[in-house]
């Protein structure tokens, strides 16, 4: 009880595990002791009363069944989002600590929100267990309400999971299930687009290009006309790759003849490889300095390079 009361203090005054500890005992000893594994002495009690501006009576009190109104949580849901946004991660620590996914009156929506959160941390620090975990349950809370965004960035990361593990028939029912879903949603336009995208993706990964390709074209006509610019370098890279591998080697030589990134310079030496301009190719290609690693992880960018630098060293 005492742990439980001191951990409801503590995040009653917004102080981290680390703050509260500080100079007093470890922030694992702190989190023993608010787990009720430990109980701690007289002397740490006063210490960590003084800390918090209390009296070591308001530990002994029975914990409050507090509940966040509304407004309350919904601000620090907004904030952390926005931090998730800006790749402030290490903020999102004090956020977990929260534990907010544990109060029982938070609405299925908001502590879906609070999950996917978490699932974007983990993604960031490379849990992949807590990762699934969190996606899931946003998935679960989030689906009990009207789609939004927020259900689309869990489906998004959730799609990410399955093609890591090879699950890409997975990941591709799970796109066009939702796809089926928002397109009757006209609010919903820049979802749609992104949805689409990722299953342009998911098709390129299994080699139907041509199925991928024509995902983009019909992705491409509709983002013009709701005048969105989604993802632009990474759209381009993707309909460069299908041009290659679909021979298109003219179109993808003039696409990319301007493009600097060495995914978009490698490319474009492929098609002037094809296209027969030899000598152009191999300039650029060893001018640019490109390195196989820079496309680690990339088969179809890989490919492309071990072809180029094979046949380039012979002529």
């Amino acid at each position: 009880m005492i742990g439980q009361r001191i951990k409801e203090i503590r995040n009653n005054n917004n102080l981290t595990q680390e703050e509260l500890a500080d100079g007093i005992i470890s922030r694992t000893y702190l989190s023993l002791i608010e787990k009720g594994s430990v109980h701690p002495s007289t002397n740490v009690l006063i210490k960590l009363s003084e800390r918090l501006n209390c009296s070591v009576n308001d530990f002994m009190q029975e914990v409050s069944h507090f509940r966040y109104n509304d407004v309350e949580i919904l601000r620090e849901i907004a904030y952390y989002e926005q931090k998730i946004e800006s790749d402030d991660f290490p903020s999102v620590i004090s956020f977990i600590e929260k534990e907010y996914e544990m109060v029982e009156q938070v609405p299925p929506q908001d502590s879906g929100r609070i999950h996917l959160i978490y699932a974007k941390y983990y993604n960031k620090t490379g849990e992949p267990v807590k990762e699934k975990h969190h996606v899931d349950q946003a998935l679960r809370l989030l689906s009990t309400v009207s789609v939004n965004q927020s259900y689309i960035d869990a489906i998004i990361l959730k799609t990410h999971i399955l093609v890591s593990q090879d699950e890409v028939e997975e990941a591709l029912d799970l796109l066009e299930d939702t796809l089926y879903i928002i397109l009757r949603l006209t609010e919903l336009d820049l979802g749609t687009i992104r949805v689409m995208f990722e299953i342009a993706s998911c098709y390129h990964i299994k080699k139907e290009y041509f199925t991928s390709e024509r995902i983009l074209l019909r992705l491409k006509k509709q983002s013009e006309i709701l005048h969105i610019d989604y993802k632009r370098d990474t759209f381009n890279l993707l309909e460069a790759k299908n041009m290659a591998m679909l021979e298109s080697f003219e179109k993808l030589e003039k696409m990319t003849e301007h493009e600097d990134s060495p995914s978009m310079v490698l490319l474009n030496c492929y098609a002037s490889f094809n296209n027969g301009n030899i000598k152009e190719c191999k300039s650029r290609f060893k001018s640019m300095g490109i390195e196989k690693s820079m496309f680690r992880g990339d088969v179809v960018l890989t490919g492309i390079y071990d072809m180029l630098d094979k046949r380039l060293d012979f002529i």
